[in-house]
């Protein structure tokens, strides 16, 4: 029954799955909401969720893949500050066309790269915990990361360092 292998996959990988939530959220509640999303995905996809502990593995992505999304659009929401500044500086001016064109860079990179330059360059993870995160080896983040920084140059005109 359907029903019954969802229900045994939250007892056994609920816990789990919401402290994953918790550590890449940071908040209680958001965490909470994204397990919750999770097991409703994973229900919806039940017929393709493996059995034993590959569905450990199958869930964490699915809640890693939710939860970066959700830090991701939060980052881009207005935040309310106390007070703005007179005047921009050129300093911040420049640090904000450099988020700029680092956005654009990324973007623009294959969709695989794009997704290990954003977690390393922009989110601050280190290579290590972008391997585990997309769930590949270090080495694989380190050769992403050698073709985002050709893709970069190719895109800006630089000459390799």
């Amino acid at each position: 029954m359907p029903e019954d292998r969802i229900h045994a996959l939250y007892r056994t990988y609920g816990p789990a799955l919401y402290a994953r939530c918790r550590q890449i959220l940071g908040d209680d509640a958001a965490a909470a909401d994204a397990a919750q999303e999770t097991f409703l995905r994973v229900h919806r996809h039940l017929d393709r969720a493996p059995d034993g502990t590959q569905a450990l593995a199958y869930i964490y992505r699915i809640a890693t893949n939710y939860c970066l999304n959700q830090a991701r659009n939060r980052r881009r929401q207005a935040q309310p500050v106390a007070e703005l500044p007179d005047v921009l500086g050129a300093d911040t001016e420049r640090l904000l066309e450099d988020r700029d064109l680092a956005r654009r860079l990324i973007t623009t990179a294959p969709p695989k790269v794009a997704e290990v330059a954003w977690l390393h360059l922009a989110d601050g993870m280190t290579q290590d915990e972008v391997a585990e995160v997309l769930g590949i080896s270090r080495r694989t983040v380190v050769n992403r990361l050698a073709d985002f920084h050709r893709h970069a140059r190719t895109l800006t005109g630089s000459n390799p360092s």
